[in-house]
């Protein structure tokens, strides 16, 4: 009777044992299959992939969304798909997602060591660990992932296998999938990369970090042999093809961020002007966008930018072609990485003294000369007492010295003399009072009412255009990842002022820079046409100005409108070391910092 017992009691363990393994089992395969691929790891949503350049074709910024590859064979470059396979997964194409040769050497080796080393896996289990599971060196997750890649499989082809894999494996420096690791190493999309460029980015699945050509190149140079070799001995090259990116010498990059430029306000903003310029119902999945940024401007004023006082004062600046409507430069914030505020569009300000032009350019269209005088002195309009800034009165001035000094007074006399309908009327036309509607009150002629860097600066580039006012325009074409055109800038003016006029009025301009209240912008030997601008208390602080075909308006101020310690002679005098510095003039920065 014992011995029976004994027996049975031998007998129920192993079933006992089997029971388990196989409920195990039956639990990992009914969790597997609740899993859906399309729900898993989607990535960064948007549009299209995009490349912004710079005027003169430098890289401003580069966006790659998720590269899907199309499913047909043809659509997958096919030195890219075989570099992978002869890397990654010989027997791709003879599996059915594990490959027990592959998995038996890796099994021997893990029991030999005592512990799961990775092997052994196939493109399929590749997938299953990067989208649905994890790291750990464990059986229990190799089980799982065993199961996931037996039923990716079964529920799609191999080439949608490839295309997952292809998107999502990450291959260092920020680079997830294929198509943003030619980005990042080779600043190229796919299509457009060599047999050499693909056989080092094939390479670096194993060991992103490892065989980063950023932390050695000469080892991801040899890895990148060892790819075409074995491409080579899997007949996928030819002996020449091979010995020919052997050769090639790489070139890279060098840029491992999304944005090349330090300003995402300025990208976003010519990727909003992209959206209005694009057909909406057409699905584009990459754009070439050409700015018309010029890089180096950029860069320069963004440093310039550092001088406008304490850390909290706010800096923006502006520069326009003036005979095309081109925007060259603009700097959105001292520190546009961390802002989520563009100050040259959103920033509506009292332009203070800037719009003083608008009416004597009203005065002249009228018939008054620069020669005629008016009387800087106190008045009172109705209820409105204007002072001057200084609280200096000059007496009897003519037109020209009263915008020299930039008489508060003078404005207020010529709107009582021609009517502030004409001064309304007059800046529309140069675009202003739109982002806050003028109303007939006398402190308008004096730039009580508010509005943006990117409005006055048009304004005055218009000046600077004999009379013509352009669109402002940053991107000057826009084409599709085969370069075919999508959209290009077509230049159109409107002629607002009389030449005659624009004349006189540039003359009140440099007047200012001269001798004026506009001095700090002067540069020894070089025309400037220009004019400082200053809010109640200092809050803003302007300088507008004109040199050849380029105008330039820098705006000063605190997000919080407090009072600044600076004066408007600050922005002219930031306006001149931009200037200085990309037309490479010297220039003494003792004068006012």
């Amino acid at each position: 009777m014992q011995k029976i017992k004994s027996k049975s009691f031998v007998l129920i363990i192993p079933i006992l044992i089997f029971s388990g393994i196989s409920f195990y089992i039956f639990s990992l395969i009914f969790t597997t299959l609740k899993f859906d691929v399309s729900k898993k790891k989607e990535s960064r949503i948007t549009n299209y992939s995009y490349v912004i350049s710079s005027s003169d074709n430098l890289i401003l910024s580069k966006l790659s969304r998720k590269f899907e590859i199309d499913n047909s064979k043809n659509k997958i470059p096919i030195f890219l798909k075989h570099s992978f396979i002869s890397a990654e997964d010989k027997r791709f194409y003879k599996h059915n997602g594990i490959d027990l040769k592959s998995i038996s050497r890796a099994l021997i080796q893990n029991i030999r060591s005592g512990y799961v080393k990775e092997g052994g896996s196939t493109i399929t289990q590749q997938i299953a660990r990067l989208l649905f599971l994890n790291n750990d060196l464990s059986f229990q997750r190799k089980i799982k992932e065993i199961f996931i890649s037996l039923i990716l499989e079964f529920r799609y082809d191999k080439n949608q296998i490839l295309k997952l894999y292809l998107n999502n494996i990450y291959l260092g420096s920020g680079a997830h999938g294929v198509n943003e690791a030619a980005q990042v190493y080779f600043g190229k999309f796919i299509e457009e990369l060599t047999l050499s460029e693909i056989a080092l980015i094939a390479g670096l699945a194993p060991a992103p970090s490892i065989y980063s050509p950023y932390q050695n190149l000469e080892l991801a140079i040899k890895n990148r042999n060892k790819v075409l070799e074995s491409m080579y001995v899997d007949g996928y090259i030819s002996l020449a093809n091979k010995n020919k990116a052997i050769k090639e010498k790489i070139k890279l990059n060098y840029q491992t961020a999304d944005n090349f430029l330090d300003d995402k306000l300025l990208i976003n903003f010519i990727l909003q002007e992209t959206d209005k310029r694009i057909k909406s119902e057409n699905d584009y999945k990459f754009l070439r966008i050409k700015s018309s940024i010029n890089k180096d401007w950029q860069e320069k004023a963004q440093k310039i930018s550092r001088y406008a006082g304490p850390k909290e004062l706010e800096f923006a600046l502006l520069s326009i072609e003036s005979n095309t409507g081109l925007i060259r430069t603009m700097i959105t914030s001292k520190n546009p990485s961390i802002n989520e505020y563009n100050r040259v569009i959103s920033s509506v300000r009292p332009l203070g003294s800037t719009f003083k032009i608008i009416p004597y350019a009203a005065a002249l269209i009228e018939g008054i000369k620069l020669s005629d005088k008016f009387e800087d002195l106190p008045i009172c309009w109705e209820s409105y007492c204007p002072k001057n800034f200084s609280e200096d009165y000059r007496g009897l001035i003519s037109l020209i010295e009263s915008f020299k000094s930039s008489s508060n007074i003078v404005p207020i006399s010529i709107t009582k003399k021609i009517g502030l309908k004409n001064i309304i009327n007059l800046a529309n036309s140069f675009g202003l009072g739109y982002e806050q509607e003028f109303e007939e009150f006398p402190s308008l002629a004096i730039g009580a009412y508010g509005d943006n860097l990117l409005n006055i600066t048009r304004a005055y580039s218009a000046i600077n255009n004999n009379g013509k006012i352009q669109s402002p325009e940053i991107i000057e074409k826009i084409e599709s990842f085969k370069k075919q055109p999508i959209w290009e800038n077509k230049s159109i003016s409107k002629k607002i002022l009389d030449l005659k006029i624009n004349k006189k009025i540039n003359k009140l301009l440099e007047k200012s820079v001269k001798e004026g209240t506009s001095k700090a912008a002067s540069i020894k030997g070089k025309k400037i046409y220009g004019k400082t601008g200053t809010s109640d208390g200092n809050k803003d602080l302007w300088f507008i100005g004109s040199i050849d075909n380029l105008t330039t308006g820098i705006w000063i101020g605190y997000d919080d409108n407090k009072e600044s310690e600076l004066s408007s002679g600050n922005a002219a005098y930031l306006w001149k070391k931009f200037i200085s510095e990309i037309y490479k003039i010297p220039i003494k920065n003792k004068l006012y910092f």
